[in-house]
């Protein structure tokens, strides 16, 4: 653990997932793997994560900037800054920013469970524009506890 940290803003490792930008603030390694905090930031128009769940992860959304459009179980939740999602493990979650503006939100992961490996991975995937297949993105999503739901809302 190499605590204290600060991180000032635009401060942290930061990879590119197609037009979104994922900074890890704080992992795994930094906290006994208790949590993990990264920002993510998404243009205009994006599509973020599709409706999945963690067998092992509690996750936190929180809302900084923008606005972000929310999945949890049967429900879309249109979320302006300040708001806050907590999504138990084998609840069926996603999110996006189909509006107009940028769109900032922190993501908290508990436990870390080396998380920021996923991000790591799904960034390598597609950059220079490539387009993983699906086996690719399963193989990667199942690695870190992340399992797609078909058919949600």
């Amino acid at each position: 653990m190499s605590l204290p940290i600060i991180l000032q803003p635009g401060e942290g490792r930061t990879v590119q997932i197609r037009t979104s930008t994922c900074t890890f603030k704080v992992t795994g390694k930094d906290t006994h793997n208790h949590f993990g905090l990264f920002e993510f930031v998404m243009e205009p128009g994006t599509e973020g994560a599709s409706p999945h769940i963690h067998k092992q992860l509690t996750e936190i959304f929180y809302v900084v900037e923008g606005s972000i459009e929310l999945v949890v179980d049967q429900r879309k939740v249109t979320a302006a800054p300040g708001t806050l999602m907590l999504v138990p493990e084998n609840t069926t979650h996603g999110f996006s920013n189909p509006g107009q503006t940028r769109a900032k939100l922190l993501i908290m992961f508990c436990p870390a469970d080396s998380r920021e490996q996923y991000f790591e991975g799904l960034a390598e995937l597609t950059k220079n524009g490539g387009q993983p297949s699906q086996e690719e993105l399963l193989e990667l999503m199942q690695k870190f506890d992340q399992y797609p739901v078909p058919n949600s809302v």
